[in-house]
């Protein structure tokens, strides 16, 4: 796969990241958080065909992100790269 085509994908997945930080008070971005919290740890056949797109193991990156939601979902925010 292309390089661009692979950061492409590696968005989509940084994008649902930045939607599961919210934490604000906004209606419609709260139901955006809830939603890319849910796909993030679906294991969901989208999920897994975006991860391996983007060259992600996609269980390695359910499961940190599962790991950074106990711990501090904002870790993600600082280090996204060693995340994924």
């Amino acid at each position: 796969m292309i390089d661009y085509q692979i950061k492409l994908f590696r968005a989509i997945i940084n994008q649902a990241i930045h939607d599961a930080m919210y934490d604000g008070v906004y209606k419609y971005h709260i139901i955006d958080k809830r939603e890319a919290i849910t796909w993030l740890v679906s294991d969901s056949i989208d999920f897994r065909t975006i991860c391996s797109y983007a060259d992600i193991d996609p269980s390695q990156a359910t499961r940190k992100f599962t790991e950074a939601m106990k711990l501090d979902l904002y870790a993600l925010r600082d280090d996204q790269t060693k995340v994924l």
